[in-house]
């Protein structure tokens, strides 16, 4: 059986006899469609695909690990959010704690939100090091033109925490052209005393375009202590020059003032939810304030020879100010990430690139100063891929060094393989190794007695977590319809965890083993019916702190199907129905800990399109099943919503 080391020999080999393969046979070879374009300058309607290669991939030649999600997707179970708009996309994983003002982190084919990669327009949107910061539920559907997923690890091109994947939102850049913008507006009314008001307008006059957008939300909240407001605002500006190339300029600004009502214990079984129990708050005081904002921009340059040179800058930071006056708690973590990037398009299918990140955290406690600590950390990296096509094969062969200013270097190479055996018939499958940094709250957290004999600290000496990640795919496709088979697995070592003793501390002890299968659906019927089937298998194994054999490792449900049906009911009505069900998990390792119930949820959608107004109401968990994704965090049953969108100028959307 071929070790790790010799399959990473084997995949450089790959990559340099290619090379050298691709020059002397350039008129017999032709490389895979790939057209170098930024991120930002894309929609929906193009057919490419970004995150997989750093370039517009075609859509008709991507493997089965691949998503990319549309509002179409996402509007059948009214999603509010990015997190939201990717919560029932295959093996992906958001375990809610409440509805408004709460995290939504994502997790892929069991990996953990550390191990899964959230980038906005191809930039990391939490840094190296700072996890909390990938917080999809800061991201609006305004922003979003569309979301691409890769399942499996993708460090060779991203670097750090790419092991269970990489989610890249790609934000909305309007195609309107006139003096006059197009304008969206709406207004939505939901359950418990939710209104949100949405705005975005943008347009493109000769070499300027912009597009800008916004949005307030409120909610009086489920539970005690649970109301919330948030709100967005943002936009983005391109300036085309011709042969000098391109400008683009992004900003984004996100709050929310929320009460956070904490985790109700014991958990209540599932037989006594009353409506009334699951209500009460086990921190009736505590609030959470949050601050984000983001500025970034690009410099694109066309250069001879259909090659070309872009430069990115970015920065964010993210204040969160938390308090429980009763239990005297108030801190307050600042957060902040910057980055440079640089990416070369060359002929013959090579891209080859360089990135540098600094993050850094600065945490206050107001009650106990002595647990205040301020920390930074740096990563930067290069890359090479290349990417080609002969006939009815392809590979695409990557290669990234990445050097962290606390632990060194890690080496991640990654091989691609499609083979279209037919018109209908595709064949691929791919090899990576990635690895996942450790937080800077990991690495630094200063000592802390929590007092009753429990203390925690932060470990300068954490390694990476490391992983090897495989998968191998089928699908049959024709017309609108399509089937995809994909068996995945992961061998990661090194697991970063908190010992279980009073004295805890993160330390590398863990291994895990994660394997299962996807499936997935699709097909269209005259325009009139739309459907979308997927269902996940996964085997979530591991040696995880205190433990010498092979367990179930917490939350992680080993089945879950999501079924999507859209109806166009004459010319003017649509019809979405959707269903999500997920088998049962544990909050502790080996099945132990709170018992989270599997859960079977219904929601439907109906819309009344009349030119460019569209009148909408509909029903989330039509069934009113009660049910927790997190133990002590209870969700509220059926709601209703409703609401009104209307355009001026342009198409209707």
């Amino acid at each position: 059986m071929i070790t790790q080391k010799q399959l990473y020999q084997v995949v450089l080999s790959v990559v340099c006899a290619l090379a050298c393969w691709s020059q002397s046979h350039a008129q017999d070879t032709a490389p895979i469609p790939v057209t170098p374009v930024a991120a930002s300058e894309l929609n929906s309607g193009d057919g490419v695909f970004l995150t997989l290669t750093r370039g517009s991939a075609g859509s008709a030649t991507l493997p089965t690990s691949v998503a990319t999600v549309t509002p179409e997707d996402y509007r059948g179970f009214d999603a509010q959010n990015a997190g939201d708009a990717i919560s029932r996309q295959t093996s992906v994983n958001i375990q809610q704690q409440g509805r408004l003002g709460t995290f939504r982190l994502a997790g892929i084919r069991g990996a953990t939100s550390n191990q899964t990669l959230v980038l906005l327009d191809g930039r990391p949107v939490g840094g190296v090091g700072l996890s909390s910061s990938q917080d999809l539920s800061e991201i609006p559907l305004e922003q979003i033109e569309r979301i691409e997923i890769v399942r499996g690890g993708v460090s060779a091109l991203y670097g750090p925490n790419a092991v269970g994947g990489v989610i890249n939102v790609i934000s909305k850049r309007s195609t309107h052209e006139g003096v006059v913008p197009a304008v969206d507006a709406g207004f939505e009314a939901r359950s418990f005393g939710g209104q949100i008001t949405r705005l975005s307008a943008g347009s493109r006059l000769g070499p300027v375009d912009y597009y800008i957008f916004g949005n307030q939300q409120r909610e009086s909240g489920f539970r005690d202590n649970s109301d919330a407001k948030t709100y967005n605002i943002g936009g983005n500006l391109g300036v085309s020059m011709g042969v000098a190339g391109k400008l683009l300029f992004d900003v984004a600004g996100y709050g929310s003032n929320a009460g956070v009502p904490g985790q109700l214990s014991p958990a209540i079984p599932v037989n006594q939810f009353d409506n009334e129990v699951e209500k009460q708050a086990s921190t009736p005081d505590a609030r959470q304030l949050t601050d984000s904002k983001y500025i970034r921009t690009s410099y694109i340059l066309p250069l001879a020879a259909n090659m070309q040179a872009t430069v990115r800058g970015f920065g964010s930071e993210r204040q969160v100010e938390f308090a429980i006056p009763t239990f005297l708690v108030d801190t307050d973590r600042h957060e902040q990430s910057k980055g440079l990037e640089g990416q070369l398009d060359l002929p013959l299918g090579f891209t080859a690139g360089g990135s540098f990140l600094r993050d850094k955290l600065d945490s206050r406690d107001r009650t106990t100063p002595d647990n205040n600590f301020v920390a930074s950390v740096e990563n930067w990296g290069v890359y090479l891929e290349e990417n080609f096509r002969y006939k009815w094969l392809g590979l695409i062969a990557s290669g990234r060094y990445d050097h962290h200013s606390q632990f060194g270097e890690t080496k991640n190479p990654r091989v691609q393989v499609l083979a279209d055996a037919t018109e209908w018939l595709r064949f691929s499958g791919s090899a990576a190794r990635s690895f996942r940094a450790p937080t800077l709250d990991d690495l630094y957290y200063p000592f802390t007695d929590f007092g009753f004999g429990f203390s925690f600290e932060g470990n300068p000496d954490l390694r990476p977590e490391r992983a090897w990640t495989y998968d191998a795919g089928i699908e049959l496709h024709k017309g609108t319809s399509g089937v995809k088979l994909t068996y995945f697995r992961s061998n990661i070592s090194d697991l970063i965890q908190t010992t279980s003793d009073p004295a805890a501390t993160t330390v590398n002890v863990g291994t895990a083993r994660r394997q299962g299968f996807e499936t997935e659906i699709h097909h269209t019927v005259a325009s009139a019916v739309r459907h979308s089937l997927n269902y996940t298998y996964l085997e979530n194994m591991g040696k995880p702190s205190g433990f010498t054999e092979y367990v179930v490792l917490r939350l992680s449900p080993r089945h879950t199907v999501n079924d999507l049906i859209t109806l166009k009911l004459g010319e003017h009505l649509t019809f979405d129905n959707n269903l999500r069900y997920m088998a049962s998990s544990y909050e502790g390792n080996d099945m132990s800990g709170a018992k989270i119930g599997d859960r079977l949820l219904w929601d439907i959608r109906a819309a009344y399109q009349i030119r460019q107004v569209e009148l909408y109401a509909g029903v989330n968990d039509l069934t009113d099943k009660r049910y927790e994704e997190r133990s002590g965090f209870p969700m509220p049953g059926r709601t209703y919503f409703g609401g009104v969108s209307l355009r001026f100028g342009g198409k209707s959307s």
